[in-house]
């Protein structure tokens, strides 16, 4: 698991918006490290497919751009958070409530 990230499913599926029109939804499931599977849920808007196949390879190729752009923020915050625990490693308590 890549800095505590990994992709552990990218769901996508249609659902019918009416008489030949589908719209394309997708699931995302990352996994963290130190916590449970985060879900995001989204989809395409303002798009129609004329048929179910087509609207599930546009999920699909969507949630898994999605899931990358989500994987890098939470990097980011992981990458930070060691940085932050890091710098109060290295620096010395600075007076407590009396200024001592």
């Amino acid at each position: 698991m890549e800095h505590g990230v990994n992709i552990l499913v990218v769901h996508g599926f249609a659902v019918r918006e009416g008489r030949g029109k589908w719209a394309c939804c997708f699931e995302i499931r990352l996994a963290i490290a130190g916590g449970g599977p985060l879900l995001f849920r989204g989809e395409l808007h303002g798009r129609c497919f004329a048929t179910e196949a087509a609207a599930v390879l546009a999920a699909c190729e969507f949630g898994e751009r999605e899931a990358t752009r989500h994987m890098a923020t939470a990097r980011a915050m992981i990458a930070a958070d060691d940085d932050e625990a890091s710098r109060q490693k290295r620096s010395p308590p600075t007076g407590g409530p009396c200024g001592l």
